[in-house]
């Protein structure tokens, strides 16, 4: 049970990557051709797919700063957790001798 959600999690996550990286691409490739229709130039959709593309590396990098960081943090606390329990032991050691 517990592998079937791990497969579901990372499935979740691939999907989100994918809707925030194309929808900024979308929709300034929209805006764009809107751009070059109404100006009747060439270089306004280049110029937003562009926009698009750093808007979309964008979104990937706050997206992963966003999961890894409560990867982090639970890592953290499981080191300081560890870190409590040898300091414990050694406390206890050196009471015995």
């Amino acid at each position: 049970m517990k592998e079937n959600r791990s497969v579901v999690k990372a499935l979740l996550m691939v999907t989100q990557v994918a809707v925030t990286m194309l929808s900024p691409l979308l929709i300034c490739g929209c805006i764009g051709i809107w751009i070059n229709d109404k100006l009747h130039t060439d270089y306004g959709f280049l110029f937003m797919m562009i926009l698009g593309i750093l808007a979309g590396f964008r979104n990937f990098f706050c997206l992963m700063r966003q999961f890894y960081e409560k990867d982090l943090k639970k890592e953290n606390q499981e080191l300081e957790y560890l870190e409590s329990m040898r300091r414990e032991r050694e406390g206890k050691i050196n009471k015995k001798e």
